[in-house]
């Protein structure tokens, strides 16, 4: 018996000894201490990006300005705020992200997370077409956008709102609002008496 354990102890030394072609064999026990070892690195790295993140508010916000309104500019006004809300702009964040980036508008703010660095915001575009032709023939309706907070408005050659960017650094918490203002001049309400 004796003799029988010596030699199965002597063949489990040798076959964790035995190197084949110049590569040493490894034993199931180190195989598993180093995996192991590796698994823990791994959620170490893991654990410690999320409190690298940085997170972005986004708020969006809807104003009316009216000129040369029927039968009133706030009547006018009180049309325009009721019909076009936050919520019917697309929003979207681009840059370091980690979450999804699209959503709607909302004058609450919707709190994106992102990596440390640059990062946009954009909307959908908003066609003030239909809103024209509701409040009359003469109605001339534009739209002016502008950016409150930590990001800064991006415009084309013809001041036209292309994006708003910034940079955010690790842990930061950034505010971005984008402020639409619809500008409706010799408008008639729909809603006049």
């Amino acid at each position: 018996m004796i003799k029988l354990l010596s030699f199965i102890a002597a063949v489990f030394f040798i076959s964790s000894a035995v190197s084949v072609g110049g590569f040493s064999q490894t034993s199931l026990e180190s195989f598993g201490q180093s995996n192991v070892t590796s698994e823990i690195k791994r959620e170490s790295v893991n654990s410690s990006s999320n409190s690298d993140m940085a997170t972005i508010n986004v708020t969006k916000t809807v104003h009316c300005d009216s000129s040369l309104g029927i039968p009133s500019d706030d009547a006018i006004c009180q049309f325009v705020l009721a019909n076009v809300e936050s919520g019917q702009f697309g929003m979207e964040v681009t840059g370091n992200i980690s979450d999804s980036t699209s959503f709607q508008g909302s004058s609450n703010g919707t709190i994106i997370s992102v990596s440390p660095g640059n990062y946009t915001v954009t909307e959908d575009s908003f066609d003030t077409m239909d809103l024209e032709n509701q409040l009359g023939e003469n109605a001339i309706v534009s739209m002016l956008t502008e950016t409150n907070g930590d990001c800064t408005g991006q415009f084309n050659q013809v001041d036209s709102f292309q994006e708003a960017t910034g940079i955010v650094k690790e842990g930061e918490n950034h505010s971005c609002e984008i402020i639409n203002t619809i500008s409706v001049s010799q408008g008639s309400s729909p809603e006049e008496p």
